[in-house]
């Protein structure tokens, strides 16, 4: 499927995931909302919106100190 989600992007196509499980969405995606309980939590690139720490906690179970992947 990646394959599939990358050419689309490079063909210019945006496309809207939902999903709960971010680490592996991160991978395949270059901006990202976050929302929580229908309120945007965070968003832009993956790289700023996993150092929130509303984001850490609230969805990559990690507290705000904890060591990155």
């Amino acid at each position: 499927m990646v394959p599939v989600l990358e050419r689309l992007e490079m063909e210019g196509m945006t496309i809207m995931m939902i999903e709960h499980r971010l680490r592996e969405l991160f991978r395949l995606v270059s901006r990202v909302i976050v929302m929580n309980f229908g309120e945007k939590l965070a968003g832009g690139i993956p790289e700023e919106v996993m150092e929130k720490p509303d984001v850490r906690e609230a969805y990559l179970g990690m507290e705000v100190d904890d060591v990155r992947d």
